[in-house]
């Protein structure tokens, strides 16, 4: 599957799919913070609308195939198969707009046409089909994504599903978007934090090779802006996640108020597997985020370490 936006999919019909993206699967659970404040309550609801305002827009923005009619419903074709999305996220935190449409042609013609004109706004993110329900024909999917929205929305995404409906093609077009929460401070890297420690892990596939030290940043500016790199990660989105092998690289980041002292935060960059990091935060194990940028983070610090090749 596609990385971060896409990558929340969970198959809505229960038969077996054979999706183009597939791959070893990692579950993350889902995340819902609730703002004990109205700052943070209301930031939350602007989140919500904005991703209401936006799945809207995504909706409008399907290109209806030539000799198309809209549906009022969902059609009964396949036993009712386009009543469900062939993916969802599984997040609480998602908007999910649907349309129906009846087209001339076959499924595939019709899909073909829509990957030629759907918006250049939009990013192809992949091709599925699944089986339907038994005694059903396939249904196939082509998903295409915007960019996220940083600390306001996780994904947007227009999923475009079709399937035989006598001699013409049945379409499903959804809208999905979903928002990200506000973040209350007890779960982020503190203010108080003005020294990192960087220190990096090597997994079995390095043949045993040494790590460099570790090195410990006082520099206001630097700190700084690696508190602030951490603080605006978005929560892991959960679902089912395609990841290439993880052999345990890691860079850690240890947050102090002075060098030396207790530990205010710790955060764990992934540097294989599916990309993610680990929070602790004054001792306390947080939702994962996704994952930051290993080179990022040694540029900011300005170290010439080199990331371990997988």
């Amino acid at each position: 599957m596609v990385g971060r936006s896409a990558a929340h999919v969970g198959a809505a019909l229960g038969a077996a799919a054979a999706i183009a993206l597939a791959g070893c699967a990692v579950a993350h659970p889902a995340s819902k913070t609730t703002g004990s404040v109205g700052t943070m309550v209301s930031s939350t609801q602007r989140a919500k609308q904005r991703a209401v305002a936006d799945a809207d827009a995504i909706l409008a923005s399907f290109a209806a195939p030539p000799g198309a009619s809209k549906l009022a419903a969902a059609p009964t074709v396949d036993k009712g198969a386009l009543k469900t999305a062939i993916q969802i996220s599984g997040t609480p935190d998602l908007i999910d707009k649907a349309d129906w449409w009846l087209a001339p042609g076959k499924p595939l013609q019709v899909l073909a046409w829509e990957a030629k004109h759907v918006s250049p706004r939009y990013s192809a993110e992949g091709t599925a089909s699944v089986s339907g329900p038994v005694g059903s024909g396939p249904i196939w999917s082509d998903m295409f994504s915007l960019p996220d929205i940083t600390g306001v929305l996780d994904s947007r995404e227009l999923v475009v599903e079709v399937v035989q409906d006598g001699a013409k093609t049945a379409i499903r077009v959804d809208a999905q978007v979903t928002w990200q929460p506000a973040v209350p401070a007890s779960k982020k890297v503190p203010a108080a934090a003005k020294a990192v420690t960087i220190s990096m892990g090597l997994g079995a596939n390095q043949g045993g090779k040494k790590p460099p030290k570790p090195v410990t940043i006082t520099d206001p500016a630097k700190v700084g802006e690696l508190r602030a790199l951490i603080n605006r990660l978005p929560p892991s989105p959960p679902g089912m996640f395609s990841c290439p092998a993880g052999f345990g690289d890691d860079l850690v980041l240890t947050f102090r108020a002075r060098p030396g002292g207790p530990a205010l935060a710790v955060a764990t960059d992934r540097l294989s597997g599916c990309p993610a990091v680990d929070l602790v935060i004054g001792g306390k194990s947080q939702p994962s985020l996704s994952g930051a940028s290993g080179p990022q983070i040694l540029k900011i610090a300005g170290l010439p370490w080199k990331i371990p090749t997988l």
